[in-house]
């Protein structure tokens, strides 16, 4: 039975994704390693520190170090959130219908608590979670399942009747290995990756989500 409902932020919640992509590459084009889109691909669902050592990993750099790339990314993030973020299509829609479940719902993502809040207040829905919360809090990100355990254990729920909404194979891993039910909405290019046929239901658009769905879930 489902009793509590978690959502990724980005690529769930918020159109962030393309955004991630844009802000990363012009930070690390300071420190002269120039991302192309699929290389930002590699990265999704990691939190922001897992990402800059994974590409100091890959082509080491000097200069800068982890703290200072890690702040000009968040806060360039949050600058680009303000102006250009939107909310995701049919996002509004499954929100609503949670409610009207009186289910809880909360927010386990792999973006610092100031991007969640900078996202949620834009929209006016900040009040509508009982839990946010960020893997950055975490002692590991995803695909690690600690933050939705910790969200889950705040909840006051056992993860096994947790339904998790995740758009990325690193968040839908992390999810899984919490035990909940996972639904996945992978970007278009990685709709039909096979990584993904663990999920207990994958859609092309949030707004393929409907009652029948959820009680097709609910009975398993």
């Amino acid at each position: 039975m489902i009793n509590a409902v978690i959502f990724d932020l980005d690529g769930i919640i918020i159109e962030s994704e393309p955004l991630w992509k844009e802000v990363e590459k012009k930070v690390f084009a300071g420190i002269g390693l120039n991302l192309t889109t699929e290389m930002c691909r590699r990265t999704i669902g990691l939190d922001t520190y897992d990402t800059i050592k994974f590409w100091y990993a890959e082509r080491p750099w000097t200069g800068k170090d982890f703290d200072q790339l890690y702040h000009e990314i968040i806060e360039s993030m949050r600058v680009t959130m303000l102006e250009k973020v939107e909310l995701k299509e049919g996002f509004s829609e499954i929100l609503q219908m949670m409610k009207q479940k009186s289910l809880p719902v909360a927010v386990a993502t792999s973006s610092p608590e100031v991007l969640i809040r900078t996202a949620l207040n834009k929209f006016g829905i900040l009040g509508e979670f009982d839990i946010i919360n960020s893997s950055e809090k975490e002692e590991y990100g995803k695909p690690h399942p600690g933050v939705y355990l910790t969200t889950s254990r705040k909840l006051g729920e056992d993860p096994r009747n947790c339904l998790a909404f995740e758009d990325s194979f690193n968040g839908a891993i992390a999810a899984k290995a919490a035990r909940m039910k996972v639904v996945t909405v992978p970007d278009a290019g990685d709709f039909n990756d096979r990584r993904f046929d663990f999920s207990d239901l994958k859609l092309s658009s949030l707004h393929e989500f409907t009652e029948e769905k959820f009680d097709l879930l609910n009975n398993r």
